[in-house]
């Protein structure tokens, strides 16, 4: 070899050190703006959930947090884009019950596997459901509500806030133990739910339980139980659908944070401690519950558990209601 091919042979292992990226760490992380993938429309609940989260992580990160929201196919378009995105930290997806335990169990096919396309970094808020009737309907209880179907065969619809959402879900189950022939009704989320609920174009609905609480205030709508499994500290009055006499009525939702498998472990890590940190601000956890919702942390280990535990309870929900989504 001569003096000069083997002085570049040399040098080949240092320029190779020079020119590669540096190890991906925590306190280099993040050095550019984050995308959040919502997989529902602007304007919602989830989406506002998601900036307001993200505008409190933008102070501890000292980056902006891009709400990138996804719309349709009951979800299926914005969680298949976060499960191709690069696993590099900059791409990140704010999961719902709806898209990560029921659709799984619901559809006989989805472009993602919930489980096996993400690592799970923390839960964020969850939050019950409340059963709101229009306040001009003629009912005062789930029983007169049971009445009045039965009544009005033919003429009955129920709303959701989504194909496939727990919404949904317990606006079937209820029909179903009902014996009743409401038709469903699926809207683009809550805001365009509640408008027809309060207009009486649908006679009953699964509604988030702070917003239904605003309304009935309102005189618009009223409140006959709760899908929890036990009485709401908001609502003490208010019964439980089991209580009612539905006890396969229970339905609550939550959000969850998720990345790309294959996320470098110290970004997953840093996200899951700053998630923490903020959700423990008394300002945010106004704004969230001014939404409906309240912050429900759990890190990443134990929210992988929670969510593998929501989808075989649905599962179970499912097996014994038998209850399909469109596919």
């Amino acid at each position: 070899m001569s003096r000069t091919k083997f002085r570049i042979a040399a040098l080949l292992p240092v320029i190779a050190m020079l020119t590669s990226s540096p190890p991906v760490t925590a306190e280099t992380y993040p050095a550019r703006p984050i995308s959040l993938i919502v997989p529902g429309p602007a304007g919602g609940t989830p989406d506002v959930v998601a900036r307001l989260i993200g505008e409190s992580l933008r102070g501890r990160l000292g980056q902006q947090i891009v709400v990138d929201n996804r719309a349709g196919a009951n979800g299926f378009i914005g969680v298949q884009g976060a499960a191709r995105a690069q696993p590099d930290g900059y791409t990140l997806l704010m999961g719902f019950a709806q898209t990560m335990a029921l659709n799984p169990v619901t559809f006989k096919r989805i472009p993602y596997d919930p489980l096996r396309d993400f690592a799970p970094i923390a839960r964020l808020v969850e939050f019950e459901l409340v059963l709101a009737v229009p306040a001009a309907l003629p009912v005062k209880s789930v029983a007169d509500l049971v009445k009045w179907l039965k009544a009005n065969k033919g003429k009955a619809a129920f709303g959701s806030f989504g194909a496939g959402s727990p919404s949904q879900f317990a606006g079937e189950m209820f029909a179903r133990s009902a014996g009743s022939d409401a038709q469903h009704v699926a809207y683009k989320g809550s805001a365009p739910l509640v408008t027809d609920l309060v207009g009486g174009q649908v006679q009953y609905g699964f509604v988030v339980l702070q917003v239904a609480q605003q309304l009935a205030r309102a005189g618009k709508v009223r409140l006959l139980a709760v899908t929890g499994s036990k009485r709401q500290a908001a609502a003490p009055d208010l019964p439980t659908m089991a209580e009612a006499g539905y006890g396969d009525v229970v339905a609550t939702g939550w959000y969850g944070l998720y990345a790309p498998k294959g996320t470098p472990e110290p970004i997953l890590k840093r996200l899951e401690q700053e998630v923490g940190v903020v959700l423990q601000n008394p300002d945010l956890q106004h704004k969230l519950s001014g939404q409906g919702v309240r912050p429900a942390f759990i890190g990443s280990a134990a929210f992988q558990s929670y969510a593998q535990s929501e989808i075989e309870r649905w599962r179970a929900i499912v097996a014994k209601t038998g209850f399909t989504a469109q596919d």
